[in-house]
């Protein structure tokens, strides 16, 4: 091997090629020749496999799916001696009893519309023209009616409440008593209480700005400042923040934690970009869901949830962020979804060994679907896991191994084979514990609908907006 690169494997000169293999062939040095050249045609190879990965990902035209029977079908750009061929794929694949057809049921029909809604009935009664019979010109008397419910929508009604504060007066001296002001989000604002609720419903559960829920309000004829919305909305997330807090304190208490984590732009004059990225963590527990925001995507914020507590089963992906978890005598349940994803961006590419490892993968969340189906509990759960899940996991522990032998570890099918390999002690906790699940995808939940909002806000000022 050379001292220094012939060339650059993403833009090869074929001048300083040519005139380097020259010099090698004057030398005699064929071994150092053919080694040199091996490792370059190697890492053209990497890269181009990358590539294809990256232009059949481009090309799709439809929304990304990981169901595997659609990964099996877009086995795209296969080109050879780049793309790895696994040649038990054909036998596992001719093993398999084959699919009964699929049986075409008949369309249920259009579902009946909500009973506790109000029904608003309007006539539809026959024109005056077409009610003379055009053979006798007789007049048509009704018969009968005929039915069709559709739900329909009133568009908001914004209206003025005008209260009416009574007072009384005594009649034999000088007492004067007035009506007790009712309790108010904001006292004596111009704002009511079910309009700030709205728009807290619409800015945190719909993620609609509030300069745009303004332009709304001014479209419907009602001008109101942002400004006066926004500091309404501010003081009732302080009168919700008690209610905040005892949440977080059940999401910390006693059962299996899970957490996971998603970046927010966060506007900051102080940093020389102008934006940084901030955090917001998603803590589940049974029923519980709480989230928490870090400036910075470390290990602080979790510390800071957990308090002094660090000795917990927590479910996560393999962030090295919890790492301290384990040190601390805690556990990580790993993540199959994140053990899987990797060879699904292969599989898309046409790596058929990557498609293999899904096939492996995809009983496990088989056994997973048949227990939730069969609505086991925590201990029936793990019976069923350790009679179906052990053997499959058996099966992939040695498939791994033997595909990690050749293949080489930088390249992407060898990452995501060290995956598993390194994670591998994480993703088999779910054996031992029926109430840990096979997946963080309940994390990944409950942080899509912020993931889908954040194209709304965009970014956020300061750590206070975060």
């Amino acid at each position: 091997m050379p001292d220094s690169p012939i060339t650059s494997p993403f833009a090869p000169d074929l001048a300083a090629v040519r005139a380097w293999l020259e010099k090698m062939i004057e030398a005699t040095k064929f071994v150092e020749l053919v080694t040199a050249m091996l490792a370059l045609f190697c890492r053209m190879a990497e890269i181009n496999a990358e590539l294809a990965r990256r232009l059949a990902q481009t090309r799709r035209k439809h929304p990304r799916s990981e169901t595997l029977e659609r990964l099996s079908r877009q086995l795209v750009l296969p080109l050879n001696g780049i793309v790895t061929v696994a040649p038990a794929a054909k036998d596992d694949d001719a093993a398999q009893p084959p699919k009964p057809p699929k049986v075409r049921r008949p369309h249920p029909g259009r579902t009946a519309p909500p009973s506790h809604l109000p029904r608003v009935p309007i006539p539809n009664p026959v024109p005056a023209a077409l009610r003379i019979c055009p053979k006798c010109g007789a007049e048509m008397k009704t018969v009968g009616h005929s039915s069709c419910v559709i739900i329909d929508v009133i568009p908001a009604k914004i209206i003025i409440t005008e209260r009416i504060d009574e007072t009384v007066a005594c009649p034999n001296d000088d007492t004067i008593v007035s009506a007790p002001v009712p309790p108010a989000i904001v006292e004596r604002g111009k704002l009511s209480d079910t309009l700030i609720i709205e728009a807290v419903a619409d800015k945190y559960l719909e993620h609609q700005p509030i300069e745009r829920q303004c332009t709304r309000f001014a479209r419907a004829g009602v001008p109101i400042a942002p400004q006066t919305l926004g500091r309404s909305v501010t003081v009732a997330l302080d009168l919700l923040m008690p209610v905040a807090k005892m949440i977080a304190l059940q999401t910390r208490g006693p059962g299996l934690l899970g957490t996971d984590a998603t970046g927010v732009p966060i506007l900051d004059p102080g940093v020389p970009d102008g934006i940084r990225t901030g955090s917001i963590w998603c803590w589940t527990n049974a029923r519980w869901v709480s989230f928490a925001y870090s400036a910075k995507g470390d290990s602080d914020c979790v510390r800071a949830f957990l308090g002094g507590d660090l000795a917990r089963t927590v479910q996560c992906d393999g962030t090295p962020v919890t790492s301290f978890l384990e040190r601390s005598g805690g556990k990580r349940p790993g993540c199959w979804s994140h053990g899987r994803r990797r060879f699904v961006d292969l599989a898309r590419a046409g790596d058929l060994v990557a498609l293999q490892a899904l096939k492996i993968i995809a009983r496990l969340f088989a056994v997973e679907r048949a227990s939730t189906l069969a609505g086991e509990n925590a201990e029936a759960r793990r019976l069923r896991r350790i009679e179906h899940s052990k053997p499959v996991l058996d099966e992939l522990r040695t498939f791994v191994d033997e595909q990690r032998d050749v293949i080489p570890p930088k390249t992407p099918l060898g990452k995501a084979l060290g995956y598993l390999h390194r994670q591998w002690k994480r993703l088999v906790l779910f054996l031992d514990d029926g109430n840990i699940e096979a997946t963080n995808n309940r994390r990944e939940r409950e942080l899509r609908r912020l993931v889908l909002g954040r194209k709304n806000w965009l970014f956020t000022w300061l750590d206070e907006g975060g």
